[in-house]
């Protein structure tokens, strides 16, 4: 059974909602006192939200499994739907992450310049906005 357009738009808005909500606390975790491992994760599945409410407005399906988002992300850049391919970084998050989770956050965790992972994370969940409302309006 296909869902209507306007419950697509409903969830997809829900997604973008939760996802601006993880990136307001992730960008909160940027400031000093920086709170690393909080950021990284949250940005991360801020990415994941803003990715899964572009595929809801345009009807594609999705699943939970964070790799298959990854490929959702290029598939979607691929095919001119998305201006900003975030695969590889919503690889790169994940694995920080996991690492995180597990209690071995190293080095490169230290390395992630945190200012500038929130302020691209607020471009592509504005691109994401752009394209749910253009959605909307077709």
């Amino acid at each position: 059974m296909t869902r209507s357009k306007k419950d697509r738009l409903r969830e997809a808005k829900a997604h973008l909602a939760r996802a601006r909500d993880q990136w307001d606390r992730a960008a909160v975790d940027s400031w000093s006192p920086e709170e690393p491992a909080e950021c990284v994760t949250k940005c991360f599945y801020s990415y994941e939200n803003a990715l899964v409410a572009a595929a809801t407005a345009l009807g594609v399906a999705w699943t939970k499994k964070h790799y298959e988002k990854a490929a959702l992300a290029k598939s979607l850049f691929k095919e001119n739907k998305l201006k900003t391919d975030v695969s590889d970084l919503l690889v790169r998050l994940n694995e920080l992450r996991k690492d995180v989770s597990y209690g071995d956050p190293g080095e490169e965790l230290s390395e992630v310049d945190l200012e500038d992972l929130v302020s691209e994370l607020e471009s592509f969940l504005n691109e994401v906005g752009e394209l749910v409302a253009a959605v909307e309006e077709e």
